[in-house]
């Protein structure tokens, strides 16, 4: 399971909704009358490849949409299209178990057990992963179960996706492309800094670095409470001379080594700092970062195999929307055009009885 993981964990980012999802909201699709959230009867919304997809389950998947992705004030609005990403997920997480069943891939006992222990090493503590399952209600012959499933998923991704082959050339023209965006440090210094909330303060370390106190002496002088930022423990940091404009333009005068008046750069925000040593303008060369180059390469050509598996799997999948009311409204156009608030590819609810592929 170690070198199948090492192979996947790039998938296994990307589909974290998907395998949450699939984990702990969706044991198979819900045919049975319940309470919707409304509090009335539960109803079929949609179907999955002939599957019902029950409205409580919907607004599950919603709730769980929003709060993954750290959505923040939701508006009524906005709830069409979550509902669409909501039921989206639901679709993918069908076909990519379906597809994933009939593929006669099987899952060891050793795969079993290191997948269960990676997603209990994600809670604070086994007791606390077993209260999880607990209070959600999964029993743990249950959660192996569905490890299995997701097991196979995975291998069933790796198999369609393939072995990335990053050739030379490709790196070396990668390089060239994107060698001024990642590889490349601008002129600037090495420096120490504070910034204090009081003049006062300000001042009282500016008197104990006069009397030939080291800069850690004079910051520990200050009182804590007026500290807003300083130099990490680690020491100082790259300020670029891009920097030294507006409040902070009096810094590109400083001589190394020589402290800065006190700038007051805001209102109760004072800053001083001082030049440790000067960092040259440099582009890191091919022969230094080609490796990380080819990383950055295959990374990208990763996400691209996952993104074409991804949209097969949607291309595979039938979605047949019998509550319209509740997903974003297909508004008439002419041929060839695109409606206000849409971009090309967009998915939309079929007329009724239209299946949507």
């Amino acid at each position: 399971m170690r070198t199948l993981r090492s192979q996947i964990r790039w998938i296994m980012i990307a589909i974290v909704v998907l395998f949450v999802l699939s984990i702990f909201g969706m044991y198979g699709f819900d045919s049975g009358p319940r309470r919707g959230s409304s509090g009335g009867e539960d109803y079929i919304v949609a179907e999955i490849d002939g599957k019902a997809v029950m409205r409580s389950m919907l607004d599950e998947q919603l709730r769980n949409y929003v709060e993954r992705a750290n959505i923040r004030d939701v508006t009524s609005a906005d709830v069409p299209r979550l509902y669409q990403a909501a039921l989206e997920n639901i679709a993918l997480v069908s076909r990519l178990a379906t597809e994933a069943e009939e593929s006669g891939l099987k899952a060891t006992e050793e795969e079993i057990n290191a997948a269960v222990k990676e997603v209990s090493e994600q809670f604070p503590t086994k007791e606390a992963f077993m209260q999880y399952l607990d209070r959600s209600g999964i029993k743990m012959s249950a959660f192996r179960e569905s490890m299995a499933q997701q097991v196979v998923q995975m291998k069933l991704m790796e198999k369609a996706v393939g072995t990335t082959d990053v050739k030379e050339e490709e790196v070396k023209e990668f390089y060239e492309k994107l060698k001024l965006l990642f590889f490349h440090s601008p002129a600037g210094y090495s420096m120490d800094f504070i910034r204090l909330k009081t003049k006062d303060e300000a001042d009282k370390l500016q008197s104990v670095l006069a009397e030939g106190k080291e800069w850690k002496d004079a910051v520990g002088a200050v009182t804590s409470g007026d500290v807003i930022e300083k130099t990490p423990e680690s020491g100082p940091v790259f300020i670029p001379e891009s920097s030294f404009k507006d409040a902070l333009a009096p810094l590109a005068g400083l001589a190394i080594g020589e402290v800065s008046p006190a700038l007051e750069i805001a209102s109760n925000d004072i800053l001083i700092a001082v030049k440790r040593e000067k960092v040259e303008e440099k582009t890191a060369p091919f022969e230094e970062v080609s490796g990380d180059v080819k990383a950055l390469l295959t990374e990208e050509k990763n996400r691209e195999a996952q993104t074409n598996f991804f949209t097969g799997l949607r291309e595979r999948t039938n979605i047949v929307i019998h509550d319209h009311e509740l997903f974003p409204k297909t508004e008439a156009k002419t041929e060839g055009s695109v409606a206000p608030g849409e971009t090309s590819g967009d998915v939309k609810a079929p007329a009724d009885g239209e299946e949507k592929k």
